[in-house]
């Protein structure tokens, strides 16, 4: 390999890890913290009627700060037996963890998406009790979680 393209991968190489470095959460390269906190938390799926409709999770626990990524197999056992809160929040990005019927209806979904091709992982249905994680944002009334990862807990809110 010669030195100039030795140099160049190097210098690439730093660019990425500080990207992905960013991307995992943990600010910027040079440390700052990100504007809003990633945070995780166990509720009830509620189904609100509108135009748009809209999703809450109700009788939420009270949501505590983590580290994007997808949940581990201790986080969800975990979650199972956690006591449900008293909190409500209104559940945002949405789309992706409906059924596919959910999915197609929302917004305009259905005019670059067919049924084949829907990547919806149904764990959002009304009454199930789930495991959250997304963008905690407290600047609204009500408080609002913008969903990165959905697990079901239990098919009902027991």
């Amino acid at each position: 390999m010669r030195v100039g393209s030795l140099a160049t991968s190097f210098a690439l190489t730093l660019v990425l890890s500080g990207t992905a470095h960013a991307q995992r959460g943990r600010g910027t390269p040079s440390g700052e913290k990100p504007a809003v906190d990633v945070v995780q938390t166990v509720g009830c799926v509620e189904r609100r009627d509108g135009n748009p409709e809209t999703w809450s999770l109700t009788r939420a626990a009270d949501p505590r700060t983590v580290q994007p990524g997808v949940f581990s197999t201790g986080q969800v056992d975990a979650a199972k037996g956690a006591p449900l809160g008293a909190n409500t929040f209104q559940l945002i990005g949405v789309a992706d963890f409906l059924d596919t019927e959910g999915l197609l209806k929302s917004g305009r979904r259905r005019e670059f998406t067919s049924a084949q091709s829907a990547n919806a992982t149904g764990e959002l249905r009304t009454g199930r009790k789930v495991l959250v994680k997304g963008m905690f944002i407290t600047s609204t009334d009500p408080k609002r979680i913008n969903l990165l990862n959905v697990v079901a807990l239990s098919d009902s809110c027991t």
